[in-house]
């Protein structure tokens, strides 16, 4: 049941103190008792802040839901690790909160039934904060404009007209899902600034 938790812990978890942290609420885990469901979230809360947000996100597509405390497991990592990645153009950040809000339109009903209405109610706050979060961050992030070239020129040459920065090449050949950054389509996506 929490296989899927454990293996992104061992797979994403580097920095030595968190891999103490781990190593603490998965023994109260394996342990059982009255504690160990507390554990199992702080357990969640903790890949989501501490490994890498961007690699977390990958990582959850690749877990599947059997049971409902894992949908729960799983919304909680996914809601502290959105929260964390970074967001350079609004609809990055806007894309993000459909995402989340996805997950948690098909969680809530399984959750709720199973687990009640206490920890339903946890869940629901918690991708409501990070909702709001998620539109704060698409709010102070940059808009992307269409830029038209006329001809097809180097990414690097446009990153430099845009913004006195050739470095900034690499990521308008990645916002235009181009192969190479010798050619690139005319007209074509930027950020705003």
């Amino acid at each position: 049941m929490i296989s899927w938790l454990f293996h992104l812990c061992d797979r994403l978890i580097a920095d030595a103190d968190d891999r103490i942290l781990v190593q603490q609420r998965q023994a109260v885990i394996a342990a059982g008792g009255d504690t160990a469901a507390t554990a199992y979230l702080e357990l969640c809360r903790l890949v989501g802040e501490a490994a890498d947000p961007s690699a977390t996100l990958i990582a959850l597509d690749d877990v599947e839901d059997a049971a409902p405390v894992d949908l729960l497991g799983r919304l909680v990592v996914h809601a502290f690790a959105v929260m964390r990645a970074s967001y350079p153009a609004q609809p990055d950040a806007a894309a993000a909160r459909v995402r989340l809000a996805a997950q948690a339109e098909i969680a809530y009903p399984v959750v709720g039934d199973a687990l009640g209405h206490i920890v339903l109610d946890f869940a629901v706050r918690l991708i409501g904060e990070a909702t709001v979060q998620l539109s704060r961050l698409a709010a102070n992030a940059a808009p992307i404009v269409r830029v038209e070239t006329g001809i097809s020129l180097p990414s690097s040459l446009i990153a430099f007209d845009l913004y006195g920065q050739a470095s900034r090449g690499a990521e308008i050949m990645e916002r235009n899902g181009t192969g190479t950054p010798m050619l690139m389509p005319s007209p074509l996506k930027a950020l705003a600034y």
